[in-house]
């Protein structure tokens, strides 16, 4: 057991009055703002949240510089680490059933989704990639590594560390890898394999929360010529060419990330026409739209606009400029498949932005299909917030 559970190393917290609706709510962040004061060891990991008469209420990782004061792990009762260890085992053996002959990478813990908040855990084969995000659970980043070995014996672990939730927790932002270095793997994913660098690029390396939707636009894309936005390694257009298109145009500004692309779309070897543009997706779309082109199906999976609530307003408008050229690009009886990842612009909002967009357009489309992350990144319903992506399938009148 580690001494960092020892009643001496554990911090204590105690809630504001006026404040225990959150804990009835079960949500798992306590925020400094309810805390009334605290006391006991400042370097802890661990901290138990009591109300004024001395009832513990939640206990679990404490952050002494975030503004999540306490990220919750058990209500009623004092965190111990079986209880992290069990959480862990649990997550991974609910994705057994999707790891197969045909899918190798996949998210095997999702933060509040699997309740350890702030512990993200990625599988690209033999590789793992480690999230953490707050300064209690970095305290027990070896309890973690050692229940990772011992459950999934992985050749590389990866710590990647270079994130803003670390550098607001003030906790090291070096990356840090256990076991060999994994550079360029190849992962399979429903049968279709791509290059990917585990740890580097977005994300932990691959878009994993999007695999649902990329065999969706498969079965949309027979046929006909498709048009990936913001494409990064091409996966989407990957799919669209797996699934018998004739043509995939890839646009992303990253020339890095087209050659990425280009190298998955070699292995592939489908006989589809490939285009590749290095080039900013706004202007590219515009041109597009002055020469005349139609596609048979559009995907639009920008980066995050809005990285906070001050961003909503330019962001919305960011989304809505982008969706209204896409919408036009779309043929008669095609489909836009649109995504926003941005956690402050909920799925009600886009809504409203797209439906602004085809007023704008002007198009009329239909809603055949509302679209989220794939069941490996499970949302908490205790904590909407970890449900940041949201998409919208539209066939185009």
């Amino acid at each position: 057991m580690s001494a960092l559970f020892e009643p001496e190393r554990r911090r204590r917290l105690i809630l504001q009055r006026g404040r225990e609706r959150m804990i009835s709510n079960r949500h798992p962040w306590i925020f400094s703002g309810a805390i009334h004061r605290e006391h006991g060891s400042s370097d802890a990991a661990v901290a138990d949240l009591y109300d004024s008469a001395g009832t513990l209420l939640a206990s679990g990782f404490y952050s002494a510089h975030s503004q999540i004061r306490l990220r919750v792990m058990s209500f009623g009762e004092p965190f111990q680490l079986p209880l992290l260890e069990e959480r862990i085992v649990r997550a991974f053996a609910s994705r057994k059933a999707l790891l197969d002959r045909g899918t190798d990478a996949l998210r095997l813990l999702n933060s509040e989704g699997d309740l350890v908040s702030g512990l993200i855990v990625d599988a690209y084969g033999d590789t793992l990639v480690v999230e953490i995000g707050s300064a209690g659970l970095d305290a027990l980043r070896g309890e973690v590594l050692r229940i990772l070995q011992r459950e999934k014996r992985p050749r590389s672990i990866v710590f990647k560390n270079d994130l803003p939730t670390r550098k607001k927790e003030r906790i090291s932002l070096e990356d840090v890898v256990v076991g060999e270095a994994p550079g360029e793997v190849v992962i399979t994913e429903n049968g279709i394999r791509f290059v990917v660098t585990p740890g580097a690029g977005q994300k932990t390396g691959f878009f994993l929360d999007q695999r649902e939707n990329r065999s969706l636009a498969r079965t949309l894309s027979g046929d006909g010529e498709v048009l990936n936005l913001f494409s990064y390694s091409g996966a989407f257009g990957v799919y669209a060419a797996a699934g018998g298109a004739t043509m995939v145009e890839e646009v992303d500004i990253s020339g890095p990330a087209i050659e990425l692309a280009r190298r998955n779309h070699q292995m592939l070897g489908s006989p589809a026409q490939i285009e590749f543009r290095v080039t900013d997706v706004f202007d590219h779309l515009r041109k597009l739209e002055n020469d005349g082109r139609q596609f048979d199906l559009v995907v639009c999976d920008p980066p995050a606009f809005a990285r906070s609530r001050g961003d909503v307003d330019r962001a919305s408008r960011g989304y809505k400029d982008i969706n209204l050229h896409a919408l036009r690009l779309v043929r008669p009886g095609g489909h836009l498949m649109t995504f926003s990842c941005s956690g402050h612009i909920d799925a009600t909002l886009f809504q409203k932005i797209i439906f602004g967009a085809a007023l704008d357009a002007p198009r009329n489309p239909s809603i055949v299909g509302r679209l989220t992350a794939g069941r490996d990144h499970p949302v908490s319903i205790d904590c909407p917030e970890g449900e940041y992506l949201k998409g919208l399938l539209l066939q185009v009148r």
